[in-house]
C-alpha cells in the first residue's frame, strides 16, 4: 500500500544501508524521472539532495538497516519520501552551522542540511513509530 498521497504506481524501492546504496538510489530514481519532463537544473538539485539524505543515513543512522524511497511526479512537482529505521533524528530541527570567515576556519561537514533546505521547495519530517520519514518536494522545471 502506498503512503498517504502517493499513487499506487509511484516509484518505490528499498536499499540496504551501505555506501553503494547512495549511487544505487540515485540511478533508480534517475530511471524513474526519465519518464517525466525534468529540467537539468531540477535533476541536479534532486540528485544532490538524494545523495545527502541517503549518505547521512549511511554515516549517522546507527542501527538502521534499510532506506526506503518513494517518489511521485504530478503537476510539475516531485514528491520524494525517504524513510529509514535508524534512531529518531529530525534533520530540519538541526541548528545551522556557524558561518566561517575564511576557508582556513571552515569545518568539514555540517552543510548538508542547510543545502537540503535551499534546494527543495519544501521539506517535512515526522517520526512514525520506529521510522524516520523525510518528505521533500522539488519543482521539475
Amino acid at each position: 500500500m502506498a503512503p498517504a498521497g502517493f499513487p499506487s504506481d509511484a516509484f518505490g524501492e528499498s536499499f540496504p544501508v551501505s555506501l553503494a546504496s547512495v549511487e544505487a538510489a540515485r540511478l533508480a530514481l534517475a530511471d524513474y524521472l526519465a519518464g517525466f519532463a525534468v529540467s537539468d537544473r531540477a535533476r541536479n538539485r534532486i540528485e544532490v539532495v538524494l545523495e545527502e539524505v541517503v549518505s547521512n543515513v549511511v554515516r549517522h543512522g546507527q542501527g538502521a538497516d534499510r532506506i526506503g524511497l518513494r517518489a511521485a511526479c504530478a503537476d510539475g512537482v516531485l514528491r520524494l519520501l525517504c524513510e529509514d529505521n535508524g534512531p529518531a533524528f529530525d534533520p530540519l530541527a538541526a541548528a545551522e552551522p556557524a558561518p566561517y570567515a575564511s576557508l582556513a576556519e571552515a569545518a568539514i561537514g555540517g552543510q548538508g542540511i542547510p543545502l537540503i533546505n535551499r534546494l527543495t521547495q519544501s521539506a517535512c519530517y515526522e517520526r512514525s513509530g520506529p521510522i524516520n520519514r523525510l518528505e521533500l518536494t522539488f519543482a521539475l522545471t
